[in-house]
């Protein structure tokens, strides 16, 4: 995220009279909070984020052999098909996933999200049960 896009959010936060916001993408993490007593701006936040990116990535570069995670993209009931019994799940440990592959739907308001892979492998475990609550970048499946 560029700085002007930053100072963008500043303002429209400042605007709006927001208290408390916070923006997450592939490459970068803006939180901006005015309700504490010492505030930060959200430059030093989206450095900080950005610089916890780069380690993260160099980190996953460098061990390559550990095990990958897919993530709940949001918060929901996640199910394994697209029915609330479970009769024919779409993986199960030990299937190969690749890169968008569905691997199960997450409820919210009533929508079935479909969750993809974004990473390539064999399914190590599933972490979480059919039906299960699941929280915002949770660990939902690892993959070997």
């Amino acid at each position: 995220m560029k700085l002007d896009q930053i100072e963008q959010l500043i303002k429209l936060v400042k605007e709006n009279d927001v208290k408390n916001f916070k923006y997450k993408d592939h490459s970068s993490e803006v939180e901006i909070d005015f309700t504490s007593p010492q505030q930060t701006t959200g430059t030093q936040y989206a450095t900080i984020a950005n610089e916890a990116n780069d380690n993260t990535q160099a980190a996953t570069q460098n061990n390559s052999t550990a095990s990958q995670t897919i993530t709940a993209p949001m918060v929901g009931t996640f199910f394994l098909q697209d029915e609330k019994e479970l009769t024919n799940p779409l993986i199960q440990v030990g299937d190969e996933v690749k890169k968008g592959d569905v691997v199960g739907y997450i409820e919210a308001m009533k929508v079935l999200n479909e969750v993809t892979s974004e990473v390539e492998g064999k399914i190590s475990e599933i972490t979480v049960e059919h039906g299960d609550n699941v929280e915002y970048n949770q660990v939902i499946i690892k993959v070997d």
